[in-house]
């Protein structure tokens, strides 16, 4: 079909009905925040209850939104009034499921069952979804249109794997998320399409260069490729749905300190970024957390080689590697490359590429590095990650244009052990 980028959505209650509801988690206290997009100016509020109470309990939300001047250029031909932007946060002692609505006065949302975040230092056992590089179930041809050609992406069936994955506790997106590049539609066809993945659990995102990437302002190192990718956004749509507390933040989620980086701000040495991430990985209490996992948009390793990407990854794995091998991260995971790719640990971390979540284009320039201990090119799936006090254990859930029953299958398993005592020398350039 094609529809143009800047043609409203319509729905079944009129633009009053609260949409696009999803869960993130306070990054300090750990309790559930409930966001929705609604275009109902009347003050919004969230209804719960936890499993065997009678009565639904509240709690108001707060309420913001942006316009086209508060982003940084694009096309305003692409851009409507994205509604108003509501966040309400439950109280942070819940356990077990609780059962949320949310709306106003006007109109209230189905009910959503989701299931409270794993308390930092639990040992229980539990998945967790890493991916990047989603999107819509479609792929943008000319100035303002969105084609959905059948096989080009498979956003669909990863959700629905997704959605249907019981043992999944929590999704961390890191980065590329609706690839709007400044088309307000997407966001909304983004938002409607994840719902029922992102209301059973909390969905934890950071920016990719689509959502932050500009030519007016931001990071533009000399030996970089961070260009106009955000079509104008600088992150201003992604910050007003998702509310992360800062471009880079950490958080703790059973036995896992998880950090999200930024790759699309400067994370070179001495910069802000680098010393926060460095003071971070210090503070971690291994008592509670022995597993550390770090996650950025773009990755320090990868065999696919591209100039331009490449000296990106030539400059970054020399200042971030070595605080990945001083603080014992055991994993770090990316996107930005549009397929799976594991390597052996260096310097005792292991890297995952996971940037193929639907986004799709098949590269077919590989170099022949020892480290590389698993690639698949030409499957489109996401990361589950085991947590247990023992080991990570991972496996890849994949698709790919051969799969006519359209089955998710498993690519790859691995297991990530606690980190080796013993010496290791860092090194200071790529392997």
């Amino acid at each position: 079909c094609l529809c143009r980028a800047n043609e409203r959505l319509r729905f079944e209650m009129g633009l009053r009905e609260p949409t696009q509801g999803h869960v993130t988690m306070d990054t300090t206290t750990g309790a559930l925040k409930v966001h929705w997009v609604s275009g109902d100016p009347n003050p919004g509020f969230v209804e719960y209850k936890a499993a065997g109470d009678a009565d639904w309990s509240m709690r108001h939300a707060t309420v913001a939104t942006y316009d086209f001047h508060d982003m940084c250029g694009g096309e305003v031909d692409n851009y409507y009034d994205p509604g108003y932007f509501y966040s309400a946060t439950l109280p942070g002692d819940l356990k077990g499921e609780v059962t949320v609505r949310f709306g106003s006065i006007s109109y209230r949302s189905e009910a959503f069952t989701i299931a409270t975040p794993v308390p930092p230092g639990s040992d229980e056992v539990h998945s967790v979804a890493l991916f990047g590089d989603m999107g819509v179930q479609s792929f943008f041809r000319g100035p303002d249109k969105v084609e959905v050609p059948n096989g080009r992406w498979d956003t669909y069936w990863v959700q629905d794997h997704m959605r249907a994955n019981p043992r999944l506790r929590m999704a961390v997106h890191f980065g590329d998320v609706s690839y709007a590049m400044g088309r307000s539609r997407v966001w909304d066809l983004f938002g409607t399409a994840v719902e029922d993945v992102a209301m059973r659990m909390p969905y934890m995102v950071s920016v990719g260069n689509h959502e932050f990437d500009y030519v007016g302002g931001g990071w533009h190192p000399s030996w970089g490729n961070f260009g106009m990718d955000s079509g104008g956004e600088c992150g201003v749509p992604t910050k007003h749905r998702y509310q992360f507390p800062y471009w880079w933040y950490t958080f703790s989620f059973g036995l896992v300190r998880y950090v999200m980086l930024s790759s699309e701000h400067d994370w070179t040495k001495g910069s802000e970024q680098w010393q926060w991430l460095d003071e971070q990985l210090a503070e971690v209490d291994r008592s509670v957390t022995p597993w550390v996992i770090v996650t950025a948009h773009r990755p320090m390793l990868v065999s696919g080689y591209d100039p331009s990407e490449r000296a990106v990854e030539d400059h970054m794995y020399p200042a971030l590697g070595p605080l990945l091998k001083k603080h014992r991260v055991n994993l770090f995971v990316a996107g930005h490359w549009h397929y799976y790719e594991r390597t052996h640990p260096v310097d005792g971390t292991v890297h995952v590429l996971a940037g193929s979540a639907g986004a799709y284009d098949l590269h077919d320039v590989f170099e022949d590095l020892p480290r590389v201990a698993a690639r698949w090119p030409d499957v489109r799936g996401y990361l589950e990650l085991k947590v247990t006090k023992d080991e990570l254990e991972g496996t890849f859930w994949g698709i790919n244009n051969t799969m006519t029953d359209r089955r998710m299958a498993v690519f790859d398993h691995f297991t990530v052990a606690p980190w080796a005592e013993g010496p290791v020398e860092i090194h200071t350039e790529v392997l």
